[in-house]
């Protein structure tokens, strides 16, 4: 049982003004705390933005298509770092496939 559900069903049941009051305000205090921690950005949400900024600087530095690989190697991060950074940079990257070795891979490059 949640502490949302704990509270309704002691509001449903009741008891008394003074704790159908209390529930009352408990379940005002936990929308206020439910709020306020959908707007703060989460320490994961700021390190994917700081990880895209990364990637973005790199594409706008350098002219050219350049794979996965090549990209976590110059700015240090893990080749799924830049996969995702690339998806959250969305229409601001180029997608696009290039053959290396007589393999297809795919290269990222600035719209």
């Amino acid at each position: 049982m949640t502490t949302r559900e704990y509270f309704q069903n002691v509001l449903d049941a009741h008891i008394s003004a003074e704790m159908d009051a209390a529930s009352a305000e408990l379940m005002a205090k936990l929308d206020a705390r439910n709020e306020k921690r959908k707007s703060a950005d989460s320490k994961a949400k700021r390190e994917s933005a700081e990880r895209r900024n990364i990637v973005l600087g790199f594409l706008k530095a350098n002219d050219g298509h350049f794979t996965r690989e090549a990209i976590a190697e110059a700015t240090g991060l893990s080749v799924g770092q830049v996969t995702a950074a690339c998806k959250g940079l969305g229409d601001a990257v180029n997608k696009t496939e290039i053959k290396v070795e007589k393999t297809k891979k795919v290269a990222y490059s600035i719209a």
